[in-house]
């Protein structure tokens, strides 16, 4: 069940608006959407509901008092929804492709804390990557599966490692933990050898003796269909006077390489940064963990 939030390139670029003139007053719209991550927000106050359908059969249901994230698991043909208060304008935006076999409201942590949420949940659990120097670290491991959520499940966020000068030595991202699961972090780089992949389903770093391809990772739920949502990555190496991309596209992407200045940073979550070959003087920064419920 890989995936990541904002998660990969929307490939269906679009947002459907509608303006609900009145109050408690149950308005069918006939809009098929794909499977996917949809942003629901409007102006105007209240409490809107939306019902997706497929022919007959209901798909799911988004309810909220403000911005809703709702992952959408199968294509629906139309729509139903209301809200509390009259001339409310609602606006359905795809922002991603769909995070897991079934749908619901999808939560993201990026910080430690107790997870408030009860219920049976889907959740991607991700480690933060290590720290970069001539050479990237390691992307930050992944871990997914099923939680049966009691409200008083702690989560601690991996922290990212601290890159370093291009013949130093970065430190290691830290474990993201969850209901008992662990998501370990990326080992940092030595000079210009690679920090080690974050356990399990993260990658290696990308060797400082030559300019490389930063390389990237997603994790699967066994048993399950689903669609694919994104990956970590590693950052681009420095070495041999060169330089390279980062890799990864979703869940985090690793920061580009320099031979100057600064190394790329990396975007997103578990993936590290850019090398950074003499006489840059410090590897990009990498990102830390994130855990994703989807209830």
């Amino acid at each position: 069940m890989p995936f990541s939030q904002p998660y990969v390139a929307n490939p269906y670029p679009y947002s459907y608006a509608q303006t609900l003139p009145l109050a408690n007053t149950l308005y069918d719209v006939n809009q098929a959407l794909v499977a996917g991550v949809y942003t629901i927000s409007w102006s105007g106050g209240g409490t809107v509901t939306i019902d997706f359908y497929n022919g007959t059969t209901l798909v799911g249901t988004a309810t909220g008092t403000s911005s809703i994230t709702f992952n959408l698991a199968s294509g629906i043909t139309n729509y139903k929804m209301w809200n509390t208060v009259a001339g409310v304008s609602v606006v359905i935006s795809l922002s991603a492709l769909s995070l897991a076999p079934v749908s619901g409201v999808l939560y993201t942590y990026t910080s430690s804390q107790t997870i408030s949420l009860t219920g049976d949940g889907y959740f991607v659990l991700v480690g933060a990557a290590g720290g970069s120097a001539t050479a990237s670290g390691g992307s930050g491991g992944i871990v997914t599966g099923r939680v049966v959520l009691t409200g008083s499940q702690f989560f601690v966020v991996g922290s990212p490692g601290i890159s370093a000068a291009p013949a130093g030595t970065a430190t290691a991202g830290t474990s993201s933990t969850f209901a008992g699961y662990t998501a370990g972090g990326g080992g940092g780089a030595s000079g210009s050898t690679i920090g080690v992949a974050g356990s399990p389903n993260g990658v290696a770093g990308v060797s400082g003796n030559a300019p490389g391809l930063a390389t990237s990772t997603a994790a699967t739920i066994s048993g399950f269909s689903f669609l694919t949502m994104g990956s970590t990555g590693s950052g681009g190496s420095a070495g041999g006077g060169g330089g390279s991309a980062g890799g990864g596209s979703g869940i985090g992407t690793g920061g580009g390489s320099t031979n100057s200045g600064t190394g790329g940073a990396a975007v997103g979550f578990g993936s590290s940064g850019g090398g950074v070959q003499a006489p840059g003087y410090l590897g990009g920064t990498s990102t830390g963990g994130v855990l994703y419920i989807v209830l």
